[in-house]
């Protein structure tokens, strides 16, 4: 799907995400020997993700893009954004959890790691998917071109396009 240029800096935080979410969701199925080793470096790579770009992404998208989208729509009566928000909620929580059980010394705790990194892999997988197939799309209709470029002015690209000097 053809996106508006404005959002590619989020696209782009979806793509990387999706890879996070891949990578859990592998370590999560992993052979019972190597499982808690995998499971325990894909969180902690998540962690790090989640600290230099994953916090930067939500806070762009509550409070650049939902804010332009809102002057045309209310938007606690658009169900895709309430789902958005709760998605950004459940994924904090379950950031926070992760964060706990990894600096707990409690061995004990390996399956519920494991389980929560399983459950984090689908919860970012679905929420990068409704945003990229239902919310974006939703918003490039509704938003005017002016909009979705003043919004596209105050994201963070990853990897910023290089101009070309002579």
């Amino acid at each position: 799907m053809k996106r508006d240029p404005a959002l590619h800096p989020l696209s782009q935080h979806h793509h990387f995400a999706l890879i996070q979410a891949w990578e859990m969701r592998r370590a999560a199925e992993a052979p019972a020997v190597k499982r808690p080793a995998l499971v325990r470096a894909a969180a902690q790579k998540f962690l790090r993700f989640w600290a230099k770009t994953g916090r930067e992404h939500f806070r762009e998208e509550e409070e650049v893009l939902l804010p332009a989208y809102a002057r045309c729509v209310r938007l606690d009566q658009d169900s895709d954004v309430m789902r958005m928000l709760a998605d950004h909620a459940e994924i904090r929580a379950r950031v926070q959890t992760l964060e706990e059980l990894l600096a707990s010394d409690d061995e004990s705790a390996i399956q519920e790691l494991q389980e929560l990194v399983a459950a984090l892999a689908k919860t970012l997988r679905d929420h990068v998917r409704l945003e990229e197939n239902v919310i974006f799309p939703k918003m490039e209709k509704t938003l005017g071109e002016a909009a979705l470029l003043a919004a596209g002015k105050k994201l963070t690209r990853l990897h910023p396009k290089k101009s070309c000097e002579i």
